[in-house]
């Protein structure tokens, strides 16, 4: 499991890695020491058909990190930084993450988050 900053304070690109044999894979997913936030209070899972658009969605009044990957399928995903008084303020990075290149992000508060299926079947 390979932990790659980027040029977005907090934001992290996650590089997994698929453990194959006879029976399929073995891919693990995260690791608590990755994030500053301890307590993942909420996880979520969606099925989406090609082409669905999900977000861009923040959490306002209780915000909080979102860790993104992709079990089945591949997305185009996008955060943008919301986080007032950030460098980065109001600007964009995208990422393609799918079931094949085992890539995984995580997003700390404060950035808008979406993505676009790009299979016939996506579980995010």
């Amino acid at each position: 499991m390979k932990v790659s900053n980027t040029r977005f304070r907090g934001l992290k690109v996650i590089k997994n890695i698929n453990h194959y044999d006879k029976r399929g894979y073995f891919r693990e997913i995260f690791k608590k020491k990755f994030s500053k936030n301890k307590n993942f209070i909420f996880w979520c899972m969606s099925k989406s058909k090609k082409n669905t658009i999900r977000g861009l969605h923040i959490q306002r009044k209780i915000q909080q990190d979102i860790f993104v990957s992709v079990v089945k399928g591949k997305i185009f995903d996008v955060v943008v930084d919301l986080r007032k008084g950030s460098k980065t303020f109001g600007k964009y990075c995208y990422n393609i993450l799918s079931d094949k290149n085992s890539t995984s992000l995580l997003i700390p508060s404060g950035f808008a988050h979406g993505f676009c299926s790009l299979k016939n079947e996506n579980i995010v």
